[in-house]
């Protein structure tokens, strides 16, 4: 889907997902260096809610819109599709209200380079 021309695919992140890491520095340097290869992509835009933003919202799960007719809704255990005009709205609402504080571009781009850098220091001390 992400490389189907005339479809656009929009990611909104917290910095702390970023800084949230469930293996190694290696790993997570290699999981950056594909944020940036898929950010450049014409048919994706990545946004970064930097830490120093209040959130309008918290962000109590993750959810992925569905073409604006369906919501998946993340939990720990599973997920599910929800299709409720209404529902579906309250999300694109809330997606709506990340994606205004999130940094896109360059500015995207700068952040995540500086936590990049952030994690070749932690794989530095870990190899040595």
């Amino acid at each position: 889907m992400l490389y189907e021309p005339g479809r656009e695919s929009v990611f909104v992140v917290t910095e702390a997902v970023l800084r949230t890491w469930p293996g190694n520095p290696e790993l997570m340097l290699a999981q950056f260096d594909r944020l940036l290869a898929v950010d450049s992509l014409s048919t994706v835009r990545l946004g970064i809610i930097p830490w120093r933003r209040a959130v309008p919202v918290m962000p109590r799960h993750g959810f992925t819109l569905c073409d604006q007719r369906a919501v998946v809704v993340e939990a720990f255990r599973d997920e599910r599709v929800v299709d409720d005009s209404t529902e579906v709205a309250a999300y694109q609402e809330t997606f709506s209200r990340f994606e205004e504080i999130a940094v896109f571009g360059i500015e995207m781009r700068e952040l995540l380079i500086r936590v990049m850098h952030e994690f070749r220091e932690l794989a530095d001390v870990t190899t040595r």
